[in-house]
């Protein structure tokens, strides 16, 4: 690519400098989305998945980002368009460790708009972090529990 003339200057040969621009930019392309698919994807698990409401499950999630607080909210679905709102005055603040996990207790409420489960005094409620937007909201890494009432 770079060679010296007679005279002592540097010669650029510009065919193998566009090649090997091209070359670097693809390994570019290719690696960014194998980085993303390989970072951990946020996730919270509930135990037991199945409870009575105003039961306590506990939460463990991990992929969060570290040393982060973030608010967990039950609600009857992972996304929605404002102005519906389906979720619980339930609120629980946790802080995620260095490894963006977490571990925590929530008190299951019984989630508006939530789906009917398989038994009529069922429904099928998601617990995640709120994420809201300008006319949206979302929990992210939602576990799926099913809540029953009398």
């Amino acid at each position: 690519m770079i060679s010296v003339d007679p005279r002592g200057e540097a010669m650029f040969d510009s065919k193998k400098l566009i090649v090997c621009a091209a070359v670097a930019a693809s390994a570019l392309v290719v690696a960014a989305p194998l980085a993303q698919a390989q970072a951990k994807q946020p996730k919270i698990t509930a135990r037991p998945r199945t409870l009575m409401v105003n039961a306590t499950a506990t939460l463990k999630g991990s992929g969060f980002p570290a040393n982060t607080v973030i608010q967990l909210r039950e609600c009857g679905r992972t996304f929605w368009l404002a102005p519906d709102y389906p979720c619980t005055a339930n609120e629980e603040a946790v802080t995620t460790d260095r490894g963006g996990r977490f571990r925590t207790t929530f008190q299951a409420g019984l989630c508006p708009e939530g789906e009917p489960g398989k038994m009529p005094t069922e429904r099928v409620c998601y617990i995640g972090e709120l994420v809201t937007g300008e006319d949206t909201g979302s929990l992210v890494g939602a576990a799926k529990i099913t809540v029953t009432y009398p």
